[in-house]
This record gives C-alpha cells, structure tokens and sequence, in this order.
C-alpha cells in the first residue's frame, strides 16, 4: 500500500473514531489538551470508584432505568446528581415525570440559582427530549431527564432523541436520563451507559424512614466491562437541611 493511501486510511479510522468516541479520545501528540474531563465525578464513592470509574462520561447519554415497576430510586437519585452539579454550574433539569419538588431538590443541597426547571407537561417525551436539545445546543453542560410511566410510541421520540443525543456528542455534556420500566426501545440504544435501580429496602431511624438503599447494576456499558454491581443509600434529607 502507498503512503499517501495509508495515510488515507489511518485518517479515515481516527475521524471514525472522534465520531464514535469524541474528539478527545484519539489526537496527534503536539495537539492541546483541552484539559476537561472524560468524565464528570458525581462525589458517590460507589458511582465513580465502582460503577463508572471516573465518573458519568461527558458527550454520551447515562440511562438510569428502573429495574421494574413501582419504586426504584431512579428519580431520586437523578435529583441528588442534579443537585451535586448546580453547585458545580448551569444544570437543566427537564421534568416529563412531573415529580420535582424544588423543595427537597434545595434540602439535597442544590443552587436554586443555578437550576433551570423545564416543563413540558406530564408524558410529553417528544417535547420534552428535543427542549433538553435546545439547551445542550445552547451550551447547557449539564442536563437531567426525568421521564414519567406515561410515553408515546417509539417512533415519536426517536427523532428527538437522536438530536439529544448529537448535541450532547457535539457540546460534550453531561446528560442523565432516568426512566421506567421497561425502557424505551431508542432510549436504551442510544445509552452508553445504562444503570439499572432496584431497591433494596428502606433505612430507618426511631421509627422514620430516611432514606432508601439502591442496588445499581450496570446493564450496558460502551467504555468499561458491563456486569458492575453496587448498593447506594439515598438518604431523604430534614426539611431545611443544610
């Protein structure tokens, strides 16, 4: 083979990789580093050192998905992780679920300040994923999805979602998207990390409970092996905690 081919095809394979694996993951060595993360640290040991080391990946969809119906802490737990990153920046939190309570969202130690609250009405995904969209485009870096038991079909979310997930790989944000059982069939191809919630009792203290432990399994992976398993306390904050 010529130079001038191979040299062709090695850059045919590196843009293939960019695209599929971001801009950072493969560049010559006098390139910058831009010096951000792959990776964006949630601060729950059993997350960034267990489940996905290092962190929930940036330019790629993180699917919390309960692992049946009924109670699963996915949604709690996406609030807590928004809460972590308003008071690191910007965080959208788009609510299809129609489940945010910007009062405990405040008791799990949010930034009010920095929180924009999205509405779109109960069950509507569509509009929904393609406002998420509109924001990552418009520089959000952090963007949470709440999506309710209520959902189209398929088809109907599949064109939004594909933009989702295109300007989060363009913008590098970080974007979870939590969701009922069972997933929507575009929303768990389009994942690159897919952590499945299942509870696994309650915690409880003189009579209260307050808080519930997690089982999180990780059920599809793109960056590590899948099959990582851990249990999380998700702990239900005092009314006017600090």
């Amino acid at each position: 083979m010529h130079a001038e081919s191979r040299g062709r095809v090695l850059a045919d394979t590196v843009a293939g990789l960019q695209r599929r694996y971001g801009s950072a993951a493969v560049h010559r060595g006098d390139e910058p580093d831009s010096g951000e993360r792959a990776a964006w640290e949630t601060g729950i040991p059993a997350l960034d050192v267990h489940i996905a080391p290092g962190g929930l990946p940036r330019g790629r969809i993180t699917l919390l998905q309960a692992a049946r119906s009924g109670t699963s802490g996915r949604l709690t737990l996406l609030q807590a992780l928004a809460a972590r990153a308003s008071r690191e920046g910007d965080v959208v939190y788009v609510d299809v679920a129609a489940s945010l309570d910007p009062g405990f969202l405040a008791d799990l130690g949010a930034d009010l300040d920095s929180c924009l609250a999205v509405l779109p009405g109960r069950g509507r995904w569509r509009e929904g994923l393609a406002m998420a969209r509109a924001l990552v485009v418009a520089g959000s870096p952090w963007v949470g999805v709440a999506l309710g038991r209520q959902r189209p079909r398929d088809a109907e979310i599949e064109q939004a979602l594909n933009g989702l997930v295109e300007a989060v790989h363009r913008r590098r944000a970080v974007c979870v998207v939590a969701a009922p059982a069972p997933a929507a069939a575009p929303l768990a191809y389009a994942s690159s990390l897919t952590l499945s919630c299942l509870p696994a009792g309650w915690q409880e203290s003189h009579g209260d409970i307050t808080g519930l432990r997690v089982t999180l399994e990780v059920t599809k992976s793109r960056l590590h092996a899948p099959g990582a398993i851990d249990t999380l306390l998700l702990r239900y904050p005092r009314p006017s905690a600090t």
